[in-house]
């Protein structure tokens, strides 16, 4: 009986030393799925979020993201690009990639549209110059009446002595600057004309045309009080947007040596605007 109490005892010891035999390692589970896309069958609409507005000159494409709305009630809503078929048209004013990104290639409206299942939504885009920055050219004046000695607007025309003119036939031509801040289709800035007389700067305002133009017009008052009026404006760039070149009418009130007021029209011509940001 003693022998048999001893065997169980040193049986017992050996079980306590093994106690920390490895285990076998536990199987991955499936992978994390985030944000899922609810099943075709429950997608009730679609909605396209993102820029309309996007300029010729955008550094990065533009990104588009699908709004899935689900028959469920509540309705519930999934963002999405992956998963989701996107496409353009016309292609020739921007393309897109299947995760939503638009890149500008002209200027134009275009629809882009996200298809899932048998569900699609739209977003109209519009491709547009980017006039902000600064503008530095010359103009010259075309026409003149108006004025008030007969010789007025041939001194105008001709540069009175400044810039490079002796003659009508030289018509010289004089410094332009322009100022400009753009918010969607939307311009506005400063004009700065420089002639012998002196400076003329006004502020102006404008829209960029679906088909890309710049077009402005001012409403100003000048020191003696008298309203400044430019309209007329119109322009034409290259296809980088890097330089101007257009004409403006401008009506600009004076006032003679004893203050009686008279107003002088002008035409204009300006070209070889450079554009830096």
């Amino acid at each position: 009986m003693r022998t048999v109490f001893l065997v169980v005892l040193w049986t017992s010891a050996l079980v306590g030393c093994n106690g920390s035999t490895p285990t076998a390692p536990t199987p991955p589970g499936p992978p994390v799925v985030t944000n899922p896309l609810p099943p075709a069958s429950a997608i009730s609409g679609i909605s396209v979020l993102g820029d309309q507005w996007i300029p010729t000159n955008s550094a990065a494409p533009v990104q588009m993201t699908a709004r899935l709305i689900t028959s469920t009630t509540p309705f519930e809503y999934t963002l999405a690009t992956d998963g989701v078929t996107w496409s353009i048209e016309p292609a020739d004013i921007a393309r897109i990639d299947q995760s939503g990104r638009v890149l500008p290639l002209s200027i134009g409206t275009a629809t882009v549209t996200a298809k899932y299942g048998d569900k699609a939504g739209i977003n109209p885009i519009r491709v547009l110059p980017d006039y902000s920055g600064n503008w530095s050219g010359q103009f010259r004046i075309t026409g003149c009446t108006g004025g008030s000695d007969f010789r007025e607007c041939g001194r105008m025309m001709v540069g009175a002595g400044a810039g490079s003119g002796t003659g009508i036939s030289d018509n010289p031509f004089y410094p332009l600057t322009m100022t400009l801040s753009q918010l969607r289709d939307q311009v506005t800035g400063t004009v700065r004309e420089s002639r012998a007389s002196g400076d003329l700067m006004y502020p102006v305002s404008g829209i960029v045309r679906v088909a890309g133009p710049l077009v402005l017009e001012a409403t100003a008052n000048k020191p003696s009080g008298d309203e400044l009026r430019v309209f007329n404006w119109s322009s034409t760039t290259n296809a980088g947007v890097t330089t101007m070149s257009g004409a403006f009418t401008k009506i600009e009130p004076y006032r003679t040596g004893f203050g009686a007021p008279y107003t002088i029209r002008t035409e204009h011509e300006f070209s070889g605007l450079s554009h830096t940001q």
